[in-house]
């Protein structure tokens, strides 16, 4: 059997062929566990750089009737940020100015936060936000608070 060692959160799509372009011909994401239905509609894929790192499934097949109801109710991807680190031999501005050509919609450009590592967010068609991450200096404990107290004064 297969044994992720990992965290791989399961998110809910509405489109599933739109949600696999957008991770895959975009963000360069290669997919794995592709599972689909006898009509030929996917009902599950796992997308990641070198592993999974996301699963999708369609909204339809969600299993509880509580679920189904929350996600009618709801915008997906609301409140949803993944952090993902790059960690490969692509760099973050690299990768980033790749997806930006591709129209992916930004959220926020590439900068060096405070705590060490240069970020840029976008957002994916569901709304979930996949923030890009690259450790470029090294930060004390005293220094990540000073910049997280200067970074959030009102």
């Amino acid at each position: 059997p297969r044994i992720n060692k990992t965290i791989a959160p399961s998110i809910r799509v509405k489109d599933m062929q739109k949600s696999l372009d957008f991770y895959t011909k975009t963000l360069g994401f290669k997919a794995s566990d592709k599972l689909s239905r006898k009509d030929g509609r996917i009902a599950h894929v796992s997308v990641g750089f070198d592993s999974p790192l996301l699963m999708l499934s369609p909204v339809e097949y969600v299993r509880t009737q509580l679920t189904k109801e929350d996600l009618t109710k709801n915008k997906l991807g609301i409140g949803v940020e993944f952090h993902i680190g790059m960690t490969g031999t692509k760099k973050l501005d690299e990768f980033f100015t790749e997806v930006k050509a591709k129209g992916v919609t930004v959220i926020n450009e590439p900068k060096t936060e405070f705590w060490g590592n240069r970020i840029f967010t976008v957002r994916d068609p569901d709304g979930y936000a996949l923030t890009f991450s690259e450790h470029v200096n090294d930060v004390t404990p005293e220094a990540w608070t000073a910049g997280f107290e200067t970074a959030h004064q009102k």
